[in-house]
């Protein structure tokens, strides 16, 4: 399978506040694998070059199951940065095109119950995440810190 994980981060070198998206694809046998692949090049390249230098803690938006290589373009994450009162404000969704074959792509859900997202019970060993690690005050955990 393929998997597209979609990060970002706030720049903590970035005087005006600013945060970066960073889209990465692995082929893993499971969404666990993937994870594990993406936080391992993210240390690699935080050790190796100056690249993540103003990240701190790098967050999961959406990750995006592809069965194999698209022979249509497939939309994985739609995004809207829009102004805010303390700043900037993102509006995301993952697989926001609804004509996605489900059966070729689905988007991993925590939380959430219409009926076609993995619910997070099924997901609970996902690098040791539980329903009360993902929210801290309405807020979301970091998928990475360093």
């Amino acid at each position: 399978m393929l998997y597209v994980g979609n990060f970002s981060y706030n720049d903590d070198k970035d005087q005006a506040n600013n945060y970066c998206l960073m889209p990465c694809v692995v082929e893993a046998d499971s969404a666990d694998e993937a994870l594990e692949k993406f936080a391992s090049k993210f240390a690699s390249v935080r050790a190796e070059s100056d690249l993540l230098e103003g990240a701190s803690e790098i967050y999961l938006d959406s990750l995006v199951e592809l069965e194999g290589i698209p022979q249509d373009p497939v939309i994985t994450q739609w995004q809207k940065i829009v102004p805010a009162i303390d700043g900037l404000c993102s509006v995301t969704s993952a697989l926001p095109d609804t004509s996605v074959d489900e059966l070729f792509a689905s988007a991993y859900g925590w939380g959430e119950d219409d009926g076609d997202e993995i619910e997070l019970e099924d997901m609970e060993d996902l690098d040791g995440l539980a329903e009360d690690d993902l929210e801290e005050e309405g807020m979301e955990k970091p998928f990475l810190t360093f």
